[in-house]
């Protein structure tokens, strides 16, 4: 797996709590990331964060100094919305949203139904109000095909943890006895399957980076890219210790990974970046 990591052509990276915690940069990001990009490798910002559209992420990421396009973002909203185009086409969606969010699946094609859908879609709505969960617990009861665009419990944020659209699955769990039929993000097959299909690199050739084991590593260990846990996040050398999710490597920071990364030799891993 080290050589996958040297060789690798398409970097994953996760956005909350590896390239930024709320709206404050971490620290050597953008360095990295312009460094990257000049060894002739691709970058992607790969986040389960649905609650903001493409446009929001490109602006906030290009006012943090990221300067990024959007060929170099991939959403687990964008994955959702390929996803109904793919499978569900022209099927009538109620979305529990941002109306950000909505603009963008609007803009896909999705066609939207909030009276009689065939499809229920949860997106990380910080706008959700009670008739909203209401509404989606009633069809979800009622037996419509039920998607959730990611499972992360909760939302890094420099206050307290944000809870996320993992925790309005248990909510509706709880009231109607469903889960979602299917998941988009990470660590699920529509996220994977997305973004290998868009950038057209093997995935031996893939590094997915990120602070989250449960969604980032498991994500890049079941379809086979190698996997750098970052340090800046959710996850301490504690819990990755008590975990059955193991990274390839592990680094303090993203600044860190590419330092070692740049190096070209075995030499720039210290001993405790290596897991296996």
């Amino acid at each position: 797996m080290i050589d996958k990591f040297f060789d690798c052509q398409l970097i994953l990276f996760d956005l909350d709590g590896t390239i930024y915690v709320g709206d404050k940069l971490i620290d050597g990001a953008a360095e990295a990331i312009d460094a990257l990009r000049a060894s002739g490798r691709k970058v992607c910002f790969l986040t389960n964060n649905s609650s903001k559209s493409k446009l929001q992420y490109l602006d906030k990421l290009n006012k943090m100094g990221l300067k990024i396009s959007e060929y170099e973002l991939y959403t687990s909203a964008q994955a959702t919305y390929e996803y109904l185009g793919e499978h569900l086409a022209k099927k009538r969606v109620y979305l529990v949203s941002t109306d950000e969010i909505r603009a963008d699946f609007e803009a896909a094609g999705t066609v939207f139904d909030d009276e009689n859908p065939e499809v229920a879609v949860l997106a990380f709505d910080t706008t959700v109000t009670y008739s909203k969960l209401q509404t989606l617990c009633r069809f979800v009861a009622g037996g419509v095909f039920y998607i959730a665009t990611h499972g992360d419990l909760n939302c890094p944020h420099p206050v307290s943890p944000m809870p996320d659209v993992g925790s309005f699955i248990e909510l509706v769990y709880a009231a109607t006895g469903r889960r979602p039929d299917i998941i988009c993000g990470k660590p699920y097959r529509p996220a994977a399957d997305g973004v290998t299909q868009k950038y057209g690199i093997a995935k031996d050739r893939v590094v997915m980076v990120g602070d989250r084991l449960y969604t980032d590593i498991r994500f890049g260990n079941n379809f086979g890219f190698c996997t750098a846990l970052v340090l800046t996040g959710e996850t301490n050398r504690d819990l990755l210790a008590k975990s059955s999710d193991k990274p390839d490597l592990v680094f303090d920071g993203v600044k860190e990974l590419t330092a070692a990364l740049l190096s070209k030799t075995d030499e720039g891993l210290s001993k405790k970046t290596r897991i296996n």
